[in-house]
């Protein structure tokens, strides 16, 4: 089923009801339904604009056969210097905070 199509043939279709609405004899029921009919056709068209701009858009996201780099897990270790401990908490600081961990007191 071609989705474009459908959208197109849908249309028409509300086209060829907004040409009905003019036997409807009450003027208040002809210009709700007039309207409501026209505002099914501009979503109809504003769907199909978004539909053609998201297929024109290319995949930002690029996939490879292969990894770019290698991950070696054995390289990896974490490391924790401790340089002291907080006066606050008494927990144990590391160098790269200027704050303790646990209590969040500045040092």
């Amino acid at each position: 089923m071609n989705v474009d199509g459908e959208l197109d043939r849908f249309q028409r279709w509300l086209q060829s009801r907004l040409a009905d609405t003019e036997k409807i004899e009450s003027d208040d029921e002809r210009n709700r339904t007039s309207n409501r009919i026209q505002n099914a056709i501009q979503e109809c068209i504003n769907y199909k604009q978004a539909v053609s701009m998201q297929q024109s858009v290319a995949n930002p996201f690029v996939i490879r056969d292969q990894p770019v780099r290698s991950v070696n897990e054995s390289e990896v270790t974490p490391v924790r210097s401790v340089t002291g401990v907080c006066k606050n908490c008494e927990a144990d600081l590391t160098g790269d905070l200027e704050f303790c961990p646990l209590c969040g007191e500045f040092q």
